[in-house]
């Protein structure tokens, strides 16, 4: 009979034992070091950690793996306006009046016209009604209207690159990793699209190297935008830490034993040069032939290797639009 037992990582599970885990991270990094310099004790554990490194970016990069992929929502605030404020040319700082601006708007875009770009807000003094913006206003002094609104976005996370997004207000499918900023500074260089969101464009990092986005029309009321994404796992450091459950840690101590056999092989104690070599490229050619078989293990899991048009939501897939799809169906 079966027993369900409780999971804290993936609840309401339902298994033969109780001992049942989601996965088993095999070798940590300690172990995957201590086994690569058995094979050449002239590779110093720092060399032999690089080398189990690189093979690990090597991996990882081969890939848009499944176990790479996030969720998560952007939630886009609504925009505020109240008020007029006082701008300086050159300066940094904004002076609210009867405005109620709190640190809630760091982040957030501001700016008092449409010739004028977004500013980030960076600092809110909410007693004395100031914001700091991120770069000097470049228009003329004096005091006037102004917009605040979130049009850029930061991801944390180590996101590399977006899968898809949502307008979940607007029920279409975003438009992502599609275009370069270039194109909607031409069709829209003034950004005076507001609403009816369309595309993440994808922007310049942040100053703390987080992957950035802009919201393209700029949205124009509360909403969110769900969507899944691809991280980037960190290096192992640690003698504890581990790869991803879904890369085996044999895979790397074995490209990384080629490479410790072919660093310094005259040093090494267990082999003379020429069985070293050859022990390398015997090494080589099974990590290539067991990445294959962990990408045919990822396939079956998330399929990548079959494209499915329509199933990548992109119009051009279909020049006549999904419209074309509906009308064609119901002929």
């Amino acid at each position: 009979m079966p027993v369900v037992f409780s999971n804290p990582q993936f609840p309401n599970q339902v298994g033969s034992n109780p001992a049942n885990q989601p996965y088993s991270t095999q070798l940590n990094f300690g172990q995957m070091l201590r086994e690569v310099t058995g094979w050449n004790p002239s590779c110093d554990p720092m060399t032999a950690g690089r080398f189990i490194n690189n093979r690990y970016r090597a991996m990882l990069g081969c890939r848009s793996w499944y176990g790479l992929k996030v969720r998560g929502q952007i939630i886009v605030p609504s925009p505020y306006s109240a008020g007029t404020c006082t701008v300086t040319a050159g300066s940094t700082t904004v002076q609210g009046i009867g405005t109620a601006w709190t640190p809630a708007l760091v982040g957030q875009q501001f700016r008092v016209n449409f010739t004028l770009p977004y500013q980030t807000i960076t600092q809110v003094n909410p007693g004395l009604q100031q914001l700091t913006v991120d770069m000097p206003y470049p228009g003329t002094s004096g005091t006037s209207g102004y917009l605040i609104l979130q049009s850029y976005f930061a991801l944390d996370g180590n996101i590399v690159r977006m899968r898809w997004a949502v307008n979940q207000m607007m029920g279409w499918k975003m438009v992502v990793n599609a275009l370069p900023v270039d194109c909607v500074n031409t069709w829209d260089t003034w950004r005076t699209f507001l609403g009816w969101s369309t595309h993440f464009v994808t922007r310049p990092p942040t100053p703390a190297g987080q992957y950035q986005i802009e919201i393209w029309p700029s949205p124009f009321q509360r909403q969110v935008f769900p969507f899944e994404a691809y991280t980037q796992p960190q290096d192992m450091q640690l003698d504890t830490d581990s790869p991803v459950a879904f890369l085996r840690s044999d895979i790397l101590v074995t490209g990384a034993i080629a490479d410790a056999l072919m660093y310094r092989p005259k040093q090494n104690t267990y082999y003379d040069p020429q069985s070293a070599l050859t022990i390398a490229a015997a090494k080589e050619a099974q990590f290539k032939e067991h990445i294959e078989q962990n990408a045919q293990m990822d396939n079956d899991i998330d399929q990548q290797d079959v494209m499915w048009d329509y199933g990548e939501g992109d119009e051009a897939a279909y020049p006549g639009g999904f419209g074309s799809i509906y009308a064609f169906n119901h002929d």
